[in-house]
């Protein structure tokens, strides 16, 4: 369910930012980036959303860390073009037709970003 760099980008933004200002949801930041990912705002429903099945052909992998990002010879890295963004794959990530109304012609992948910040509001 990762639709790009910019969702990644913009999860861990979020994440670091939530555990600065101490309005963190989980212990790690590799759980907070999760649950921004995911859009959700219950750890156990980003969990279920965002985790590897038997219908996963692809995975991501970050290293959240400060620095530059070393990737092992074999990896392929996640480039900035968006991911899958059809509307079947937004809807499965929760974005409801209603939502899909609204972008007119803007990047479908907007959704996807509104819904990573969102998640300050539905955590409160």
């Amino acid at each position: 369910m990762v639709f790009g760099l910019d969702h990644v980008r913009s999860a861990l933004f979020h994440a670091k930012k939530a555990i600065d200002e101490r309005r963190n949801s989980s212990d790690s930041l590799s759980m907070e980036s999760l649950l921004y990912a995911s859009g959700e705002r219950q750890l156990s429903s980003a969990v279920k959303k965002m985790c590897v099945d038997l219908t996963t052909e692809e995975v991501v992998v970050a290293r959240l860390s400060e620095g530059d990002v070393e990737a092992d010879s074999t990896w392929r890295i996640l480039d900035d073009k968006p991911r899958d963004i059809s509307i079947e794959r937004l809807k499965r990530f929760g974005i409801n037709q209603r939502e899909l109304d609204t972008i007119g012609s803007r990047d479908p992948g907007d959704l996807v970003l509104e819904r990573v910040a969102a998640v300050d509001i539905i955590k409160k």
